[in-house]
């Protein structure tokens, strides 16, 4: 169902940023050296990053849901996706 999805795209990002964090690697390494496997085919690859920033941000203590440093986030995105501007179609 589209919820299992959800919830299993929810744990890889969970999962991925602990392994950041404890790495020391940024969001956007992270998401380079990840093979997004089943998650590969959804539209806009590169909202992995801003959601690994969101992640990563709460994980390391950051009241859920407050604001995060879009600017990064966003410098981020652009550059895992090539240096071209987003087009989110999600």
């Amino acid at each position: 169902t589209v919820i299992d999805q959800l919830r299993a795209y929810d744990n890889f990002i969970l999962d991925l940023a602990r392994r950041a964090i404890t790495d020391g690697v940024s969001a956007l390494e992270a998401a380079r050296e990840t093979d997004l496997g089943e998650f590969g085919e959804l539209s806009d690859p590169e909202r992995i990053v801003g959601n690994l920033h969101r992640a990563m941000f709460e994980l390391n203590g950051a009241e859920p849901g407050s604001t995060i440093d879009i600017v990064a986030a966003i410098g981020d995105m652009v550059a895992y996706n090539g240096g071209k501007p987003l087009s989110c179609l999600a």
